[in-house]
């Protein structure tokens, strides 16, 4: 089908369930670790991750489908905020397959976290992106995410 067809309407949000799911995030990460260069695409290490992340149940992990494909997914993790003194949640990874962008999905990804964070009775969502990243950065701030004067810092451990 062609992607001037695809709408945001025909397009499912809900959370992943399979693992040929987590075969098609794995896809996606691939194409979002090539963008962001704190990172390193390694479809081993991104499966277990989501494997971890999809058996638990205080996280989420959306996938956005169409005709039984996964063209876009979203995870949302829980922390305990000192500043808030409860619950907020980390934006982990926001992705749509580059076909399928600029057509809404991203957005209902978003709202779909939202949404799911607002019931979990968390009082902030925030994420990182790259720096170098516009596209990303005129995306989130056009579905109304602020930009922090914090700075991302990381300390990779050994394990």
């Amino acid at each position: 089908m062609f992607k001037a067809q695809v709408t945001p309407e025909k397009v499912t949000i809900r959370r992943a369930t399979t693992a040929a799911e987590v075969d098609g995030i794995c896809e996606l990460l691939q194409d979002l670790f090539v963008i962001e260069r704190d990172f390193e695409p390694d479809r081993a290490r991104q499966r277990t991750g989501l494997q971890r992340l999809s058996r638990r149940r205080d996280a989420l992990l959306l996938v956005a489908e169409y005709e039984g494909r996964v063209i876009g997914m979203c995870t949302v993790q829980p922390l305990i905020s000192t500043a808030e003194g409860g619950k907020v949640g980390l934006v982990e990874d926001v992705v749509v397959s580059m076909p399928y962008r600029r057509r809404g999905i991203g957005r209902r990804l978003l709202d779909a976290a939202v949404e799911w964070a607002e019931k979990q009775g968390m009082t902030r969502l925030q994420l990182l992106s790259d720096r170098n990243n516009r596209a990303a950065s005129a995306f989130y701030a056009a579905a109304g995410w602020d930009t922090t004067r914090m700075i991302g810092r990381r300390l990779p451990l050994e394990s």
